[in-house]
């Protein structure tokens, strides 16, 4: 197999991987949570999760797929561009790694409100009142660290922007577009944090800065052609394997 081919079909599997990331995130977020959580009102988040709990579980499955996708993700794209700068590649795969690590805490406390509700736990000590709000305090625990994450979203599509626009296998401009999507999750992260009221009106307002770079890519990585740059000596550019 050529090394333009062997481009190509990592760029292939690539793009797929984050076509389900890009389903099932979403789904996930928007969908499953909000069918769940009611905010500020323990009692009735209670109620639908105990009232549903097969379906509960899958949006905590799904979100752990996703997760597993976006770490899968972030080694074929090092595998994709290490010898374009192999440093970005691998800053790129760090911060996925620190992303997927704080999501599957997150996950972790979205498990909690299973425990706590369960007739027949040892928790029945407690009043169900307060298992109820104690699961409420757990979604809301995930939630926050859901918000650090979102910084780590952004910061990945900095090296992963920077990779593009140095490898010429693709537009420039869609790795403009990436380091603006990467800085937009940034600012999202940090309006979520230190002013949370604002929160989601960047989120609102940011939504196409970081959406469209993100889809634009997946599509490029799964119907375009790679144009592998040649070195003057007429060997393809990634032949050139770096230290």
């Amino acid at each position: 197999m050529s090394i333009s081919t062997s481009l190509q079909t990592t760029a292939r599997q690539a793009g797929g991987v984050y076509l389900l990331i890009l389903v099932l995130a979403p789904l996930n977020e928007f969908f499953l949570k909000a069918r769940f959580v009611v905010k500020g009102d323990a009692a009735t988040t209670a109620q639908r999760i105990a009232a549903e709990p097969l379906l509960y579980r899958l949006g905590i499955f799904s979100d752990f797929v996703s997760h597993v996708a976006f770490l899968c993700l972030a080694l074929l794209l090092y595998h994709l561009f290490r010898d374009v700068a192999r440093p970005l590649a691998r800053g790129l795969v760090a911060l996925v790694a620190m992303s997927v690590a704080i999501g599957m805490i997150a996950l972790v406390c979205r498990l909690a409100p299973l425990i706590l509700l369960d007739p027949a736990s040892f928790l029945s000590v407690f009043s169900a009142a307060e298992r109820a709000a104690l699961a409420l305090f757990f979604l809301r625990l995930g939630s926050a660290a859901t918000v650090l994450a979102t910084f780590f979203w952004g910061f990945w599509l900095l090296p992963f922007g920077s990779l593009v626009i140095k490898s010429r296998f693709y537009p420039k401009l869609l790795g403009l577009l990436l380091i603006v999507g990467g800085v937009t999750y940034a600012v999202l992260g940090f309006a979520n944090l230190v002013f949370p009221a604002y929160g989601p009106v960047v989120f609102k307002f940011g939504m196409p800065f970081y959406a469209i770079g993100e889809v634009a890519i997946i599509f490029w990585l799964l119907f375009a052609t790679a144009r592998v740059p040649e070195t003057p000596a007429g060997l393809p550019a990634a032949a050139v394997r770096a230290d």
